[in-house]
């Protein structure tokens, strides 16, 4: 159906500073009925989400109030970390965006304030359960002396119920001091940097500079690692 109203123009990509990515639509046909331009974008949650000024309900929308945003953000982590521990994406509209002349498509810095003023309308949560075999291996590099450490784009609260499914925590397991994001390990000063990375066993919502240094410092313990 929608593709019968709007047509795609083009794409804003998903960037790791942002976590989401857009498309920039279009009526398919001028009328009278036709609605405006139009931005249609998904990613994390907790990125678009804070994007978010409104919150689509039934055929109308009306503003995002804080209670409203925490119980949503409620759900969303009660779907990422409960038993089935789904992928969460978010999904909003940005419904007035700017003209496509004044957009500097080249500059992808900019895509995050494009994608502001945004208009929320649900979360889809994808089941990607880890593999039969996984637990078992876990097991046995533990009784090779083996250290397992999960770095994952996941959020925090998902990456914390994989690892728990998955034997890397237990059950019960307290998790402080041994589980950080990405940020959070930016925010360390480099001595306590170097000491995450000798007891922590997941990292979450990471880049490729964080597995990086994550290595370096592993390695800077005489450590052997593999990915």
């Amino acid at each position: 159906v929608i593709k019968q109203l709007m047509k795609k123009e083009f794409t804003l990509e998903f960037s790791r500073d942002r976590k989401s990515m857009s498309v920039y639509c279009s009526p398919a046909k001028a009328s009278r009925a036709a609605v405006g331009n139009k931005m249609f974008v998904k990613g994390a949650p907790e990125g678009v989400i804070d994007r978010c000024s409104y919150v689509r309900v039934g055929t109308t929308r009306v503003p995002l109030s804080p209670s409203v945003k925490e119980k949503i953000l409620a759900v969303i982590k009660e779907w990422g970390t409960g038993r089935d521990t789904l992928r969460c994406l978010a999904l909003a509209t940005r419904d007035n965006p700017p003209k496509k002349e004044d957009m500097v498509l080249e500059d992808s810095s900019k895509f995050a304030e494009y994608e502001t003023d945004l208009t929320f309308v649900g979360c889809v949560g994808m089941l990607d359960p880890p593999r039969k075999e996984v637990m078992g291996s876990i097991r046995l590099c533990r009784d090779a002396g083996i250290r397992v450490i999960m770095i994952t784009g996941d959020n925090k609260g998902t990456a914390i119920a994989i690892c728990r499914r998955i034997g890397i925590f237990s059950e019960d397991e307290e998790v402080s001091g041994k589980a950080y994001t990405g940020r959070e390990f930016d925010d360390l000063p480099p001595a306590e940097q170097r000491e995450a990375c000798r007891r922590a066993c997941c990292f979450a919502r990471v880049e490729p500079t964080h597995k990086s240094k994550i290595v370096e410092f592993l390695q800077s313990f005489d450590e052997i690692t593999a990915m």
